[in-house]
């Protein structure tokens, strides 16, 4: 199914090739470890950096995150775990993302680390 969103993207020049295997390896990699089940649960936090990453690569600036949700993310009991994971995913990216940008990941793995529960 991500394969299919993506070389959408990648066709409509939203994204590269490097970000399309980033990516790629991302689903593979959370599939192969076993922390998600099934890639449905992906589908959002695969096209949120496979964009997250394009808009890196180009300098462009993510909107900052509401004070609130913020707080509630600085807070989640899955906030160290999802770091963690995202330590093991971003060594399949030559990009470095933006602390702003950063936290909606994090958001993102925690949404999906809850639904695994």
């Amino acid at each position: 199914m991500i394969g299919k969103k993506l070389g959408i993207l990648k066709e409509s020049n939203l994204i590269d090739e490097e970000t399309e295997r980033f990516v790629l390896a991302v689903n593979s990699y959370l599939l192969e470890q076993n922390v998600i089940d099934s890639e449905e649960h992906l589908d959002m936090f695969l096209t949120h950096i496979a964009m997250a990453d394009a808009r890196q690569k180009k300098n462009e600036p993510v909107i900052s995150m509401d004070e609130f949700i913020l707080s509630e993310i600085q807070q989640d009991e899955k906030l160290a775990e999802s770091k963690a994971l995202w330590q093991e995913l971003s060594r399949y990216s030559s990009t470095n993302f933006s602390s702003d940008e950063l936290w909606f990941v994090y958001m993102h793995i925690i949404n999906i680390l809850k639904k695994e529960q």
